[in-house]
C-alpha cells in the first residue's frame, strides 16, 4: 500500500499552492508535502525579488498573473492574513522609443498603467539625461518619461506561503521536511517479482521515491521542485524542458535609498514604485519598513545555466557591472552601501519564457517559472489540480478560464513572452 495518494516534492509557492487545491477539490485524498529543508518556502521561494505584477504581453500570462494577484488581494483583504501586500506599482523607465512600443500603447488602452512624464521622474531624484562619455561606454538610454502599471507591487513570499502551510495543516495535510528526494524510480505496473523489471515491454508508473530517510511511495507524485526538477525528472528519463541560471540580489542602505523610497506614486501608499531601469534590465524594490532598496538583475552573457544548492552572491558583479548603471541615473546612491546580499535561481523555460505544467504517466510536473513564479503561483496551483482531476479547462480565482493542456508539452499553445524581468 502507498504511503500516500498523492506526495507534492516541494515545499515552495507552487508546491504549497498544488497541495492547497488537489487537497480542497478531494478532502479525503492522502497527501503528503517533502522538502529537504526544515521547513517552507526555503527555496528560491524565498531568494526572490518578491515583486508582482500583470504586465505581459501574452494573454495566458495576464491571466496566471491577474487571478493569483486577485487571490493574493482576497486573502490578504478579506481573510485578513497579512501578506505584505503592497499596490505601490511597477515603473518601468523608458527612452522614448521603449514609449512608442505598442505593448505600452495596449496597457494604457486596457487601464491598466498610465504615462508619468520625465519632469515627474526628474524630481523623484532620477538623473533623466546621462552623460554623452557614459551613455558611449555602457550603453545607456536617457529617460524621457515611465510607464507605471496599477495591479503591480511587492508582497511577501513567505507570507503567502505561511497561509497555504497554515490551511494544509487544518486540512490533515502531512508535512516531511529535512527529507530530501533522491530519483524517482519507474517500476511495472503488475510486478513478475523478477530481477530486472521493468523490462521494455510491461506497463510502468512512478512508485517509489528515493529519499533521505528511505524509499517514499505515492499513487501520483507532483513535482514543484524548481530548478531541481530538472535532477529529478533526468533520474526517470524525463526532460523537464528547463534551465536554471543563478540570480543575485543586493541589499542596498543609506540616507539617499530611504529617501527615494518616500516617493510613492500610487494612491494610498507609502513606498516607491518596483522600478525597471532604462538600460540593461536592472531592477529596483522599495524594502517597506527601512532605508534599504533591493538591487537585482537578470543578466544573460558569461552567466551559465547552472543548478547550485546554496548559489554564493558576488560583490564584484555589484561593484563593477550593477553600481555604475545605478550611479548614471542615481548620483547620490554614491554614498550608499550594500548591507547584505543573497543569491538564488531562475527556472527558465528557454522557449516561450512561461510555465510548464504537464503530466507523464503518474507524474505532473510545474515548472519554468521563468522569474515569475511568485505572481502566478495560485493559477499555476489550480492548474495542477485541473491537471490531476483530469479536467480539460481550468477555472481561476477570477471566474477567467484557459485551457489545462496550453501550459503542458504536446499540445502547448503560448506564445513567447516578451516582457522577462
Amino acid at each position: 500500500m502507498p504511503d500516500c495518494d498523492v506526495a507534492i516534492i516541494g515545499a515552495g509557492i507552487t508546491g504549497l499552492a498544488s497541495a492547497y487545491y488537489i487537497k480542497k477539490e478531494k478532502p479525503g485524498l492522502r497527501l503528503s508535502v517533502i522538502d529537504r529543508n526544515s521547513s517552507y518556502a526555503q527555496g528560491n521561494t524565498a531568494k526572490s525579488a518578491a515583486g508582482y505584477r500583470d504586465l505581459f504581453t501574452s494573454d495566458i500570462n495576464r491571466k496566471i498573473s491577474g487571478s493569483s494577484i486577485a487571490f493574493y488581494k482576497h486573502v490578504q483583504q478579506d481573510l485578513h492574513f497579512d501578506l505584505g501586500m503592497h499596490f505601490n506599482g511597477y515603473l518601468f523607465l523608458m527612452d522614448r522609443k521603449r514609449l512608442d512600443q505598442d505593448a505600452v500603447k495596449t496597457f494604457i488602452s486596457e487601464g491598466r498603467a498610465e504615462i508619468v512624464p520625465e519632469d515627474r521622474i526628474a524630481s523623484i531624484g532620477y538623473s533623466t539625461r546621462v552623460g554623452k562619455e557614459e551613455k558611449e561606454l555602457m550603453q545607456l538610454s536617457d529617460i524621457d518619461g515611465a510607464l507605471l502599471g496599477y495591479n503591480c507591487g511587492i508582497i511577501e513570499p513567505d507570507r503567502i506561503c505561511s497561509f497555504y502551510e497554515k490551511e494544509l495543516r487544518t486540512m490533515g495535510v502531512e508535512f516531511h521536511y529535512n527529507t530530501e528526494v533522491r530519483g524517482l524510480r519507474f517500476e511495472p505496473k503488475s510486478c513478475l517479482n523478477y530481477p530486472g523489471e521493468p523490462f521494455l515491454w510491461q506497463q510502468k508508473e512512478m512508485r517509489k521515491l528515493d529519499t533521505s530517510s528511505g524509499p517514499f511511495s505515492a499513487e501520483t507524485t507532483v513535482v514543484c521542485a524548481d530548478i531541481w526538477t530538472t535532477d529529478l525528472l533526468n533520474s526517470a528519463g524525463i526532460d523537464s524542458h528547463v534551465r536554471g541560471k543563478k540570480r543575485q540580489v543586493f541589499r542596498i542602505s543609506g540616507q539617499p535609498a530611504a529617501d527615494l523610497m518616500s516617493n510613492p506614486l500610487r494612491p494610498g501608499e507609502q513606498v516607491m514604485p518596483f522600478t525597471i531601469f532604462p538600460s540593461h534590465g536592472i531592477v529596483m524594490r522599495p524594502e517597506p519598513g527601512s532605508s534599504s532598496v533591493w538591487i537585482s538583475v537578470a543578466d544573460d552573457y558569461n552567466r551559465p545555466f547552472t543548478t547550485e544548492d546554496d548559489p554564493k552572491p558576488e560583490p564584484e558583479f555589484y561593484e563593477n557591472s550593477l553600481f555604475p548603471v545605478i550611479r548614471s541615473y542615481l548620483p547620490q546612491f554614491s554614498s550608499c552601501k550594500v548591507s547584505s546580499m543573497w543569491a538564488g535561481h531562475y527556472s527558465y523555460n528557454t522557449r516561450d519564457k512561461t510555465h510548464y505544467v504537464f503530466r507523464n504517466e503518474n507524474i505532473i510536473v510545474a515548472t519554468g517559472s521563468s522569474g515569475s513564479g511568485i505572481m502566478k503561483a495560485d493559477a499555476i496551483g489550480r492548474i495542477v489540480a485541473s491537471l490531476y482531476s483530469g479536467r480539460s479547462h481550468t477555472t481561476l480565482f477570477d471566474h477567467s478560464t484557459i485551457l489545462t493542456a496550453d501550459l503542458g508539452v504536446e499540445s502547448r499553445n503560448v506564445p513567447p513572452e516578451h516582457i522577462v524581468i
